[in-house]
């Protein structure tokens, strides 16, 4: 949408509330957001709405206040911390005289640079083909070329915007079908490995909670990290072995955010339904955050709209050596009395959690022990070969073999 090649373009931010104690962390989450996106942030503007205007959803006096920002930092767009409806988002580029963009669009703005395989690509290109769908008539054209090209990024589907109606329509029906092809692979994909009856978990949470980094740890994944939202937007899913030649996969997922709109949450559902088929969900709530309470309220609301509600989760703090909010994280200690503490940058109490996914591996299985005569190699090695080996030693001139299926 914002061609930055040349120069950085800037924005001002508007944040309309309804509590006044969730200004500060709306207002950082959405500068964070925007200065992702590859935008400076110059100012924002905090308004108290009682009651959306059916027109502009702020009232009269706070549009001439936001004109009068505009023209004191000369901005080069103004966004909004909230979804708007297209009708209001004309009357605002009309009244402000100025290109407006709303929240939903920065995440797709966000997405579509980050977006490297094709699969995310192809999400990216549906998600933002049906935002731009009842948005195809806009003043700030020169503007809204490349949505989600930022920094000079050309994902796929930056022409959408310069098709009509009918095209995109049929574009978003290809894209559809597209995607139902990779969710066969992936299907395929899952069930090989269920055949190989791996226990699964899954990191979940908020954006840059520290899920890729773990992964990383506990893996040796070299997958890609960077402190900024959305870093990761393809799940990655890597073998590891815990002890006792316990066979399992982790699989790293794409981070939640507050008001993730719902076109990404319907076009990402073949990649964050990951999270629906894991054996455990492993929470990774991130202290450095000040608002890690509503973060993890955020993470299982949408974990419950993607049916894995109700899957096997363990919670873990991690960054326990940066907390934030003090008083948040007292909260949360007594209403997650069975959490794990750990610092993933400092290696702290993760032996802790390794310990904690093998207990619920083992846990998960039947144990078997079998008696085998000295000589009968064939049938150890089609135990070792089908199943997972805890201990074999021998006894009265017996094997004795104790697996888990």
């Amino acid at each position: 949408m914002i061609e930055t090649v040349l120069t950085k373009k800037s924005a001002l931010l508007v944040i309309p509330i309804e509590e006044v104690n969730d200004s500060a962390l709306r207002e950082e989450e959405l500068c964070s957001l925007v200065k992702t996106m590859g935008v400076d942030v110059i100012s924002s503007i905090v308004f108290r709405v009682r009651e959306y205007n059916s027109a502009t959803m702020l009232g009269k006096g706070q549009v001439e206040e936001v004109k009068e920002n505009i023209l004191y930092y000369e901005p080069d767009l103004v966004v909004f911390d909230t979804s708007l409806e297209p009708r209001i988002l004309r009357n605002l580029e009309a009244s402000l005289d100025i290109c407006v963009i709303d929240r939903e669009e920065v995440i797709l703005q966000i997405f579509a640079d980050r977006a490297q395989t094709k699969e995310a690509k192809l999400q990216v290109a549906l998600a933002r083909a049906e935002y731009s769908l009842p948005r195809l008539r806009r003043r700030w054209e020169e503007l809204s070329q490349q949505r989600g090209g930022v920094k000079g990024s050309r994902g796929a589907g930056e022409r959408q915007l310069e098709l009509d109606k009918r095209k995109l329509s049929e574009r978003i029906i290809t894209l559809k079908r597209e995607l139902e092809e990779v969710k066969k692979i992936r299907n395929v994909q899952r069930k090989s490995r269920d055949k190989n009856k791996a226990y699964s978990f899954s990191l979940v949470g908020y954006t840059n909670a520290g899920k890729s980094s773990l992964l990383n740890l506990l893996t040796n994944a070299n997958t890609f990290v960077e402190d900024k939202l959305f870093a990761t937007l393809d799940p990655t899913t890597r073998a590891m072995k815990l002890k006792g030649r316990v066979d399992i996969t982790v699989t790293d997922t794409v981070g939640f955010v507050s008001n993730l709109p719902h076109h990404l949450i319907s076009a990402f559902s073949s990649t964050l339904e990951e999270a629906k088929y894991a054996d455990t969900l492993i929470i990774v709530v991130d202290l450095a955050n000040p608002d890690c309470e509503k973060c993890h309220q955020t993470t299982l609301e949408v974990l419950s709209s993607l049916g894995a509600g109700d899957n096997d989760k363990k919670i873990v703090f991690n960054k326990i050596d940066s907390i934030a909010n003090e008083i948040a994280y007292e909260r949360l200690k007594v209403a997650i009395p069975n959490h794990i503490e750990i610092s993933v940058k400092n290696k702290v109490n993760i032996d802790t959690l390794i310990d904690e996914m093998y207990e619920r591996v083992i846990n998960s299985k039947k144990r078997f022990t079998v008696y085998l005569e000295p000589e009968d190699g064939k049938a150890l090695s089609e135990i070792y070969s089908k199943y997972t080996v805890l201990s074999n030693k021998y006894e009265d001139g017996k094997m004795v073999v104790e697996y888990l299926s």
